[in-house]
């Protein structure tokens, strides 16, 4: 089965029945226990427009010429630093936008510190294009690093299932690493044993999800052709974080009640700073 086919024989997959979602009146508190049971929330208009909108704009014009120099139809992948538009880096204008939102204020909550490390080394920038996918699901815990708590998901443009790639889970996430496929993929079995416990939410720009490392999730794509853009933002307690995740880093605190960069460090062979530097001069500062 391919994620078309899901999405035509079980069109409530997109429906929230787990009560997921989460405007900005709901309690950090609140949210942080749902996250902590289900392993996915969505927080809704937590972002304002104009920095993502420009960025989607950015990305688009960084990324699709270089595809075309090299003639790739698949999409790409970039460390934030990389995305660069002139002077300016989008994903900067993004991360600033979402430390200052009230997205930062449930970050703060899952990871019981207001003291974090935004940890970009796992971050990342994606322009996704549509294709077929056939079912199969991943843990961040198994393909990405077992120490990173959580991973933050911001689209650029509005996501409806069926006719974009998105995101999608399967709820409620488990407490350990699932046996995998060779390549990591946890398998259609796992992803399709309920129906009732997928979620492909849709996005409106300004919403984003955040889930677990434990969260069994998956890249949807219905064939489609069209183009995605995506900021990957992952952060956890700067007291936990292992030394070898710090190149590049920006430290995170409150100052004044405000969440702020503090600190910023990136080696020279990285080459980084000059993304940290735009990151701390943001105007939302």
């Amino acid at each position: 089965m391919n994620f078309k086919t899901l999405f035509e024989s079980h069109p409530e997959v997109t429906r929230d029945r787990h009560s997921l979602s989460f405007s900005r009146t709901a309690r950090p508190l609140d949210i942080a226990g749902a996250f902590s049971r289900q392993g996915v929330v969505m927080l809704k208009d937590a972002l304002p427009l104009p920095p993502l909108v420009a960025a989607g704009r950015a990305f688009s014009r960084c990324l699709q010429s270089s595809h075309a120099a090299r003639g790739n139809d698949a999409g790409s992948w970039h460390s934030p630093w990389q995305v660069r538009d002139g002077d300016d880096f989008p994903a900067a204008a993004i991360l600033a936008a979402v430390i200052r939102s009230w997205a930062w204020d449930v970050v703060e909550e899952i990871c019981q510190s207001s003291n974090l490390a935004v940890l970009l080394k796992f971050c990342t920038v994606r322009h996704s294009i549509d294709k077929p996918l056939g079912i199969g699901g991943h843990q961040d815990a198994k393909v990405v690093d077992a120490d990173l708590p959580l991973s933050i998901w911001i689209p650029l443009q509005d996501i409806l299932p069926g006719a974009n790639s998105g995101l999608g889970f399967v709820v409620p996430h488990p407490r350990e690493i699932l046996p995998t496929l060779p390549h990591g993929d946890v398998g259609a079995d796992y992803v399709l044993r309920d129906p009732a416990n997928l979620w492909i939410p849709p996005y409106r720009v300004g919403d984003l999800t955040i889930h677990s490392r434990f969260s069994a999730h998956f890249t949807t794509g219905y064939g489609t052709l069209s183009d995605r853009y995506s900021l990957e933002i992952r952060a956890m307690p700067r007291r936990a974080a292992p030394p070898a995740h710090l190149d590049p880093v920006a430290y995170v605190a409150r100052r004044n009640g405000l969440p702020t960069v503090v600190e910023a460090a990136s080696s020279a062979a990285i080459g980084a700073q000059a993304f940290l530097t735009a990151l701390r001069m943001d105007p939302c500062w």
